[in-house]
């Protein structure tokens, strides 16, 4: 689980009220169903990684791995058998007599992960263990951490600001703003269906426009929009009265493009304003007759057909937008 929000959102607050380095002033904290609100850190027993990785530099990697075994009073033969596995499992065998200021930040970053997990904690922290390092690097460790995660089954909790690892690594995430969690599902659910404004802003780039209901069935609505034909959208069944003003979000890249008008349940036309090519793909800008601009991601395919100042057909089914409330 990934405890994700922007900074002062209270996300490491709640990872240090867990760990045991700040205390509440109300409310309790259970771990497996027994209550650990007053234990202190090293009662409650859990492994956490932390962003600097707090290796000791006067220790082998080994020896780092061996530390949270022997202060728990573990046997020679348990310790020797604990690393050795540990370090198989980092990929690490080879520099077990290095010390940490000759490994390279994936390195370290992998004996500090490898130290967090060797007692078997019932649970892992992660305080933005990735923030130190460049992006290629960090891209590669999260897709390692979330197979160590896989093979050792352990509940971990993360805390990080950057959305794209929080949607890679995690099963559920947990969405917090200004000490209040906004949301909390799984990745595809977060992206795709947020709950509200904030949820849908601040993962990913998304298209929001403002209008009302004027029918619904189930988990279908039908949005009346200023300046555009109406909109056919996913809602939750529960939500959403005829009447009720909402907002229709929709990813640029759910949207497809064409030159005349498409089969989609939702059609508009629009103006290239600016197209911006991104490596893997065009950021295009347009705009409708009555000036409202919507924002796509297309495919490098098209660039021939997505010229500045041409007219396209924009397309897309009721699942790819969703209707979340006006605040």
């Amino acid at each position: 689980m990934t405890i994700l929000g922007p900074s002062g959102s209270g996300k490491t607050t709640l990872l240090k009220l867990t760990a045991g380095f700040d205390q509440l002033t109300s409310g309790k904290i259970h771990l497996n169903g027994q209550e650990i609100t007053r234990k202190k850190p090293y009662e409650r027993n859990i492994g956490m990684l932390f962003q600097n990785y707090a290796l000791f530099p006067h220790m082998t990697v080994a020896q780092n791995i061996a530390y949270p075994l022997k202060i728990r009073k573990f046997t020679k033969q348990q310790v020797d058998s604990q690393v050795r596995k540990m370090l198989e499992m980092v990929h690490l065998e080879e520099f077990a007599d290095r010390y940490p200021g000759s490994l390279s930040g994936g390195q370290q970053q992998r004996v500090a992960l490898a130290r967090a997990i060797v007692f078997n904690p019932p649970l892992l922290l992660l305080d933005e263990p990735l923030g130190a390092l460049d992006k290629n690097l960090r891209e590669k460790m999260q897709l390692e951490i979330k197979q160590i995660h896989k093979k050792i089954g352990m509940t971990t909790i993360s805390v990080t600001h950057d959305q794209m690892e929080a949607l890679t690594m995690s099963d559920r995430i947990c969405v917090m703003n200004k000490g209040r969690i906004e949301q909390v599902d799984s990745p595809e659910a977060i992206y795709q269906k947020p709950k509200n404004r904030f949820v849908a802003e601040f993962i990913g780039e998304i298209n929001l426009f403002k209008g009302h209901v004027t029918a619904r069935e189930k988990n279908r609505a039908v949005v009346k929009l200023s300046g555009f034909e109406d909109f056919v959208c996913y809602t939750e069944e529960q939500h959403h009265q005829v009447g009720e003003n909402v907002y229709v979000a929709l990813r640029p890249e759910n949207v497809n493009i064409s030159t005349e008008r498409s089969g989609f349940d939702n059609n508009l036309r629009v103006t290239v304003a600016e197209k911006i090519y991104v490596g893997d793909a065009l950021k295009v800008k347009t705009r409708t007759a009555f000036g409202e601009e919507v924002t796509i991601k297309a495919p490098n395919q098209l660039h021939s057909l997505i010229e500045v100042g041409r007219d396209i057909h924009l397309g897309w089914d009721n699942a790819c937008a969703t209707t979340i409330p006006c605040e």
